[in-house]
């Protein structure tokens, strides 16, 4: 298939670092810009642990949060893979957003080459070309890869233990497996939702190695010794974080409030199983042409082994393909929206685990499509459509992207630099973003303190969507007070709906508190001069 257009072992070669240099120019696109996007929260989250390592707590055991107030504040997330790495680029660099977002960028363009060698032996070297190509430019792929979240790290580093199985379950060379326990059990502790790839790397040990007649109990048992090399550490290192989350507080865990059986299965379907949610989601993630290609791609026969190969192959690949993998990676997928749905509409960048599998089905759809075209125009212009449904993709892409990328928390980001700017480095802050208990501008302060409402009682009082109860928010303050915070800042959003829904605390706050002039700030987002109440937000002094 479109083998006259990928003549020369060469050319396609070239082909896969045109793709990943054009899909590097993407992803470091505004690679300078703060955590001021549609995930702030979840990136000046994952931002404050990267800090407190580098300012010496460099116990990866122990990943600490700054929005609790001093003391102890470590929780039981992921394993800290993305955030240690940038600590110790911090210490070459310095704090700079784009040193994050760089460490999450590299992650994402392996994850896109390992997908290229996946698809190539899995499938066949066009398949891979093409499908690399849309998972390079999937608009969802490139925002998730250049965000400050675990996310594009554990599917870069799952799809590079895929491929290495494969690899293995083809060749019988041991140093494969091992590669792809040891990568595959690093991608599990960086983000525990990666270990759904599980059933189709399940998928891929059964077919290749009934397909080679080597489904024998010696091979067996040496996979199930590295299943459980992968899963051993894996469960260790959770066990501990949920140790961690019942010791400390704040007392947070990763990932653990979204399942299932958290809410009841009824509270899911009462919400039709998020699947209104799920759509708007996938509808920016992927552009709606490519949904179109993906629902195509779900029905159509996947290329095999013989037929659609290349002669350059090794026999032993050749003879011995997964063909349904990507399709049990979209069933691995609905097993995990069956009991996470509502974590993964809440937080998109969740979503990212299925990218890889509907490149490949869009891909898919996309060769056969071009196949048909050839038999009409010929190879050239069968190449051309791939290209011009690959540029209306990025077409519709880039206006998505546009609208992830709109400064939604740059307030709360002019908040964290004025705090910074006139408080002391040991001074405690209390803060309201425009998201209540978002700690973006914690992080910017570079100081601790507090969310308010600080993160316990916040999760018991369920006052996500506003403070309910001007005494309870008022006892609180105080209680903050006696605990050592200097300065409360909010911004200017959250500050016309308090002063509209809870004009007791608006009292409070106005009696015993003192407004200051907002500084100058220093930084090329920032025009505010210096006056008493800036447009963004307002700070006052606590006594």
């Amino acid at each position: 298939m479109l083998k006259n257009a990928f003549q020369s072992k060469s050319s396609k070669s070239y082909l896969l670092i045109f793709i990943l240099v054009l899909a590097a120019v993407l992803r470091f696109y505004q690679i300078d810009q703060p955590f001021i996007d549609a995930v702030d929260w979840r990136e000046s989250d994952t931002a404050t642990i990267a800090e407190n390592f580098y300012r010496g707590n460099w116990n990866i055991f122990y990943p600490e949060v700054s929005w609790n107030g001093p003391g102890n504040n470590y929780v039981g997330y992921e394993f800290q893979t993305l955030t240690y790495i940038t600590a110790f680029l911090y210490r070459i660099f310095g704090q700079h957003d784009w040193v994050a977002r760089s460490v999450a960028v590299l992650f994402g363009l392996w994850g896109i080459f390992a997908f290229h060698q996946l698809v190539r032996r899995v499938w066949n070297q066009e398949s891979a070309l093409v499908s690399t190509a849309i998972l390079a430019f999937l608009p969802g792929n490139i925002y998730v890869d250049r965000s400050f979240v675990p996310d594009p790290v554990m599917v870069s580093l799952v799809v590079t233990s895929v491929w290495l199985l494969v690899a293995y379950l083809q060749t019988e060379h041991l140093h494969y497996l091992l590669l792809a326990s040891l990568i595959g059990m690093w991608g599990f502790l960086t983000k525990i939702s990666g270990i759904f790839v599980g059933i189709p790397m399940l998928y891929a040990v059964l077919t290749i190695l009934s397909s080679k007649q080597r489904l024998r109990s010696k091979q067996l048992a040496l996979l199930g010794g590295a299943a459980l090399l992968i899963l051993i550490p894996v469960v260790a290192y959770y066990l501990w974080a949920i140790h961690i989350s019942r010791t400390y507080p704040p007392y947070g865990i990763a990932a653990g409030g979204y399942w299932v059986w958290k809410f009841g299965l009824h509270h899911f379907l009462k919400q039709n199983y998020f699947l209104p949610e799920l759509y708007a989601q996938l509808n920016w993630l992927w552009t709606k042409p490519l949904i179109i290609l993906i629902v195509v791609g779900l029905f159509l026969r996947p290329p095999y082994s013989q037929r659609n190969s290349n002669a350059d192959e090794p026999l032993e690949i050749r003879a011995s393909k997964a063909p349904w993998l990507f399709h049990w990676w979209v069933l691995a997928f609905v097993i995990y929206y069956l009991i996470a749905a509502k974590g993964l509409v809440e937080n998109p960048t969740n979503l990212n685990i299925i990218n890889p599998a509907v490149a490949a089905l869009a891909g898919n759809t996309l060769m056969v499509i071009a196949s048909l075209t050839q038999r009409i125009v010929g190879a050239p212009g069968a190449v051309a459509l791939i290209a011009v449904i690959l540029l209306a993709i990025g077409g519709v892409g880039s206006k998505n992207l546009k609208l992830m990328y709109s400064p939604y928390a740059e307030n709360a980001y002019k908040l964290g630099l004025a705090l910074n700017q006139i408080s002391q480095p040991n001074d405690l802050v209390v803060t309201i973003a425009q998201d209540i208990g978002d700690p973006i501008a914690i992080y910017y302060s570079r100081r601790r303190g507090w969310v308010f409402p600080p993160p316990v009682a916040l999760s018991k009082l369920d006052w996500w969507n506003g403070i309910q109860d001007d005494s309870k928010a008022i006892r609180l303050l105080k209680e903050l007070q006696t605990q050592g915070a200097k300065w409360f800042g909010i911004v200017k959003n959250q500050k016309e709906k308090i002063w509209k829904e809870n004009p007791k605390l608006a009292e409070h706050i106005e009696q015993k508190f003192s407004p200051i002039p907002t500084p100058l700030l220093k930084c090329k987002h920032c025009k505010n001069i210096a006056v008493k109440e800036s447009p963004d937000y307002i700070i006052y002094r606590i006594p």
